[in-house]
């Protein structure tokens, strides 16, 4: 099943104190910052030439990540408060940009994947104001924040609506997201906020982002007052991930072997209540479905199991609630006409681009040798056409085949 996303605060929890932040500020003197320079498209090795000048604030950790797997090396440059570095910033078809008053940086690098580079980076920096003091008013966060969305828009970024969030207008994004009568408090990067709005929000706000349809970003604000400078202190974080990245971290890995595409595909179809459940919060909130709001494609998804996002299936909230949905589920009605454009309930729409993979009841795509974890004594020829079978009740939920070659 997907995470919720507010595993977020507890990365916050092991970064500088705030108040230690708000103290240092006034040894900065004119101390020439660190420059950092991170890419994704590299390997540590690049990553250290590229830095071999601030070297003595890299920190670099070699883990394994499950048995079998060739690991991962996670990177962390953490910068003293007296001395923040400007770390300029690349991604993959997506124009660079550099940010100052960096306190830390981190990362890793999949061996398995060498090809992805490094595959998530967070950034995070502290906003200071036009006299370089890290003491704030929540205008010089405003102006900075709105400085800091008009590049991201200029450069392409796109809010992230992802598939089980509600289908809501930009500008109903803040009321949802700032009413405390729902379960997620995301508002729309691009909604035109005022500073009265900004004003208002909680201390630790989020906004999500994509650039096309394989890189992301989580936006993380967080601020506190401090009281030995009356003032405010705002530290942002910027958490880029690959597609990769990205879907790791919605769904839980429980056993060696589980891997994204099987995880998405179990959770995939019960993705449809999930959003129900925000579209009625939503509801109840005064504001308006937009239904013919669409998806889009995730590339790695499509790739892997063939489920295509963009064509993902919705249940009607105007015709069900929720909590009326389930209770009539679990009773065991045919749920089938609340879902949308639909004729049978929603299961994954399997294409052409599908790549040695195949749900049971589906047409065999090639004739060849195929096996599914579902079952351990599975391996089996299959022609072309064949409809796969199916394991009902089998420990690894939905069944999906896996492709292993012409010959026995």
């Amino acid at each position: 099943m997907f995470k919720y996303r507010f595993f977020k605060t507890a990365l916050l929890a092991v970064s500088l104190s705030l108040s230690t932040v708000a103290c240092s500020e006034n040894n900065k003197g004119n101390i020439m910052p660190p420059h950092a320079y991170v890419s994704v498209e590299e390997s540590p090795e690049t990553f250290k030439k590229n830095n071999e000048g601030i070297k003595q604030y890299w920190s670099f950790d070699d883990n394994p990540l499950n048995i079998g797997s060739l690991g991962v090396t996670f990177y962390k440059l953490r910068f003293p408060s007296d001395n923040y570095a400007t770390v300029t910033f690349t991604y993959p078809d997506v124009p660079s940009f550099t940010i100052q008053n960096v306190s830390s940086t981190s990362g890793f690098y999949s061996h398995d994947r060498p090809e992805r580079g490094i595959e998530s980076s967070a950034v995070r920096f502290f906003i200071e104001n036009a006299q370089g003091s890290y003491g704030v008013t929540k205008k010089d966060a405003y102006v900075a924040m709105q400085k800091l969305f008009k590049q991201l828009e200029e450069q392409g970024w796109q809010d992230d609506h992802r598939i089980d969030d509600p289908r809501i207008s930009v500008q109903d994004s803040y009321t949802y997201g700032t009413s405390e009568n729902v379960s997620d408090n995301f508002i729309n990067y691009q909604y035109p906020l005022t500073l009265d709005q900004f004003k208002k929000l909680p201390s630790l706000q989020f906004w999500d982002l994509r650039n096309g349809n394989d890189v992301f970003l989580d936006i993380t604000m967080q601020y506190n007052f401090e009281e030995e400078i009356n003032n405010y202190v705002y530290m942002i974080s910027l958490d880029f991930m690959s597609e990769q990245s990205f879907l790791n971290s919605y769904v839980e890995y429980e056993n060696p072997d589980d891997t994204m595409e099987t995880l998405f595909t179990k959770a995939y179809p019960d993705l449809p209540t999930s959003r129900l459940y925000a579209e009625t919060q939503a509801l109840e909130t005064g504001l308006k479905i937009q239904q013919d709001q669409p998806d889009y494609t995730l590339p790695l998804v499509l790739e892997k199991t063939g489920i295509d996002t963009s064509k993902f299936v919705s249940i009607d909230p105007y015709k069900i609630t929720y909590e009326e949905f389930m209770q009539r589920k679990e009773a065991g009605e045919d749920m089938t006409p609340y879902y949308e454009n639909k004729t049978k309930p929603n299961k994954p729409e399997i294409t052409s681009q599908a790549r040695g993979r195949c749900l049971a009841g589906q047409p065999c795509p090639k004739s060849g040798y195929w096996r599914t974890f579902a079952n351990a004594d599975s391996r089996a020829y299959f022609k072309q056409g064949d409809i796969m079978p199916d394991y009902p009740n089998n420990q690894w939920g939905q069944v999906i085949w896996q492709f292993e070659g012409k010959k026995g």
